[in-house]
């Protein structure tokens, strides 16, 4: 639960810990059979199943895109070598006028250029994204801390004094 404040049992009252890492501390008594123990327990439970497969399909995910780049590019040297060993034997003239060559050049390049830029807003979304869970997380924090410091008031309020 990193990032989630913890929250004690102070006198009658709730405190939060502003940031700490620690495990939910209600979670760590297995004998426990209250709702939140057995919600803060199921939750662990299902966080950890997607922190594993979420691993496992990047990492899947990894490994196939390198074989397929590999195969692809296999399968285009090994055309092209075929090509040019064909054209050879039959006395094919290859030649390109120079205008050719840099009408292909350009193309490529424009071509990287668009794959880079695209590349770059997608990791600029990914950074946004990821700083906007930051700050929803940060703000729910903040949000929690003073909706538990109404409960402590309306309960010190009702609670009666000695």
């Amino acid at each position: 639960m990193n990032g989630i404040k913890n929250l004690t049992q102070k006198k009658g009252k709730a405190t939060f810990h502003s940031k700490q890492k620690v495990k939910n501390k209600m979670a760590t008594n297995e004998n426990q059979k209250d709702v939140f123990s057995v919600y803060a327990k199921s939750f662990d439970k299902v966080k950890s199943t997607f922190e594993k497969t979420a691993t496992q399909s990047l990492q899947s995910y990894t490994n196939l895109s390198q074989e397929m780049f590999s195969a692809w590019s296999n399968f285009v040297h090994t055309a092209t070598s075929i090509s040019q060993n064909y054209a050879n034997k039959a006395g094919v003239n290859t030649s390109i006028p120079e205008t050719t060559v840099a009408v292909i050049s350009e193309t490529t390049d424009a071509f990287v250029k668009a794959v880079e830029t695209n590349s770059k807003v997608i990791q600029t979304a990914f950074d946004a994204t990821i700083q906007n869970i930051k700050t929803v997380n940060q703000n729910s924090n903040a949000f929690a801390e003073l909706n538990q410091n109404i409960i402590n008031s309306w309960i010190s309020s009702w609670k009666p004094r000695n």
